[in-house]
This record gives structure tokens, C-alpha cells and sequence, in this order.
């Protein structure tokens, strides 16, 4: 069976040099062949996932990081307001049947646009949209297409929209919980998933992110998590596939993504920062040594996000 991963005798192979270039190329690729549009198809609008409503996060998020580039002309906030002007989406949107996660249109392009516009009359609207989460049972809890994503949401427009904090605390807490009281054994299509997108350590970061004070009450479940790190140095996607996994090294299941979510959390688990702070690293040497994927280089399941995680910052 051929390798999943590239192999690398030499550290020196993947030596970029001056990354600026390969930024500013990358967005002029994205706004030059995939400009905003007055009307977007609706099967192209999966809110942070893919489409329109993910490159305006990312030019937002480029600009708090770069607020200085510009790109034809526009500076990348304003690129972001122009990809998520409001009426681009028609008059339909509804939240999806599939989840309420980052992955939903709906959810997503308003707290996007929140970001954006820091209008809390936008703010007020996301909210109203964030009850009918309250009001389904079925959802999952991971971050794609469940609670965990909301929670994402929610602490973004918190952190991007002054004043913002009376609107969105009481979503905060009835969503964290929601999501506590179906857990700590949360399921997915009737799995135990463990990872960043799916999974346990995907909720455990955006209940602890959003919500410091309930790193307390979680600790048990990091300290279960650190402990299910395998000899190489990844984990299992599920815990019912335990070490007889695919041994997965992406950001949805594997290491990268738990590098990520623990970068996150140790500052919040003080009494496990020996932990963390040996299972970053052997984490980190997995994605050198099999995490240089042949797939096409994707954030999720590719080399460009596994490369984010694989080295010290």
C-alpha cells in the first residue's frame, strides 16, 4: 500500500525563504479568478467551509494581521465587506437541516458580517438566528456542523463587535450548556471522535476558549485526551478505532489539528503544562514525519495545514 505522506531526508527541502510573496500571491489568485459576486449559486455557500462567506473571514483575518496590504487597490477588509454584502445571498437563507456549526451558510455570513460591519444592530440578527440552535435537539456538538461551531461563532462576533457582550453571553451559555450536558461522551454519526473538527478536542477547545471558567470542570477530559496520544505521536481518529486506526495526520483527525487545540488550551490547564508541553512536541514530530500528505493542499486534510503546526512558533 503507497504512503500517504511524502518522505524527507532533508529539512532543507521545504525551506521557503520570504513568505510575504507567497501571501500577497495567493490572494491576488483568490480575488483576481474568484471575485465577489452579486449573486452567489446557493450550492456554493457553506459558510466558512467554502465559498464566499470563508474567503471573507480570511481576508478579515489577514487584515487584523496585515492591516497595511493592500490588493488592487483595496485594502483586505474592504475586499471582506465586499464578499459579504448581504443581499449576494438572496432572501431564503435558512438554517440548515445538516447542523449549525462553521459549515452552515446562515450562521456563518452573519457572524461573519458582524465582524465586519461591528453593528450591533447585525449582532442583534445573528442572535435571533442563534435561538433556533437552542431550539433543536438533534444537532450534533463538533465544530462543523454542531454546537461547538456556534460557540466559534459567537466568540468571534465577542471579540470583533464592541459592546456586544449583553447580545451574545446568554447564547454563550446556553449553548456551552447544551453542549455539557450531552457530553463528556459526545457522538457523531454514533462515533467517538476525538478530533479538531468532529471530535473531542474540537469541543474541549471551543467550550474552554469561550468560556475559561469551565476549564476546571474539564480537566478530566484533557487529561483522558494528553492520554490517548499513541507511541508515533498521533492519535486516534475515534475512540472505538483506537491504535488499529487509518492513523490520520490532518487537521480533522490526527495530530495537526490536536497541536492546534492544545497551543490553544495550555494556558487554561496550568496543572498539565508538562503535559502539553510533551505532547505538542510529539506531535509536532509526527506531522514532520507523516504529515507531508500527496493530497491536494487543503487547510483540512492536506500539506497546507498540516505545515502550520508542524514546527515551533
Amino acid at each position: 500500500m503507497d504512503q500517504r505522506h511524502l518522505v524527507i531526508d532533508s529539512p532543507h527541502v521545504l525551506t521557503l525563504g520570504e513568505t510575504d510573496g507567497y501571501l500577497v500571491a495567493a490572494l491576488d489568485d483568490i480575488v483576481t479568478n474568484y471575485p465577489p459576486r452579486s449573486r452567489y449559486p446557493h450550492e456554493t455557500l457553506q459558510g466558512l467551509w467554502s465559498g464566499p462567506t470563508g474567503v471573507a473571514h480570511l481576508l478579515l483575518q489577514v487584515s487584523v494581521a496585515r492591516p497595511d496590504l493592500t490588493l488592487g487597490g483595496h485594502t483586505a477588509e474592504q475586499w471582506a465587506r465586499a464578499y459579504i454584502t448581504a443581499d449576494s445571498r438572496g432572501h431564503s437563507l435558512r438554517l440548515g437541516s445538516h447542523g449549525c456549526g462553521i459549515a452552515d451558510e446562515k450562521l456563518a455570513s452573519e457572524a461573519v458580517r458582524c465582524a465586519v460591519s461591528r453593528d450591533l444592530r447585525d449582532v442583534r440578527q445573528f442572535i435571533s438566528s442563534v435561538s433556533q440552535v437552542m431550539a433543536v435537539d438533534d444537532y450534533p456538538d463538533e465544530l462543523l456542523y454542531g454546537r461547538a461551531g456556534t460557540l466559534y461563532l459567537l466568540r468571534m462576533v465577542r471579540h470583533r463587535v464592541p459592546g456586544s457582550n449583553d447580545l451574545v453571553d446568554p447564547a454563550i451559555a446556553e449553548i456551552s450548556n447544551t453542549i455539557l450536558n450531552r457530553g463528556p461522551l459526545w457522538r457523531w454519526h454514533d462515533r467517538r471522535y476525538l478530533g479538531a473538527v468532529h471530535g473531542d478536542v474540537g469541543i474541549l477547545t471551543q467550550l474552554v476558549l469561550t468560556s475559561p471558567s469551565l476549564a476546571p470542570r474539564l480537566q478530566p477530559v484533557a487529561e483522558k485526551l494528553l492520554g490517548m496520544q499513541l507511541h508515533d505521536g498521533n492519535w486516534p481518529s475515534s475512540e472505538e478505532s483506537g491504535t488499529s486506526g487509518k492513523g490520520l495526520v490532518q487537521f480533522c483527525h490526527g495530530a495537526p489539528g490536536f497541536v492546534l487545540s492544545l497551543l490553544g488550551l495550555r494556558p487554561h490547564f496550568p496543572e498539565l503544562r508538562e503535559q502539553f508541553d510533551a505532547a505538542i512536541n510529539r506531535g509536532r514530530m509526527c506531522i514532520w514525519n507523516q504529515g507531508l500528505l500527496k493530497k491536494e493542499p487543503s487547510l483540512c486534510h492536506g500539506i497546507f495545514g498540516n505545515a502550520l503546526y508542524a514546527s515551533p512558533r
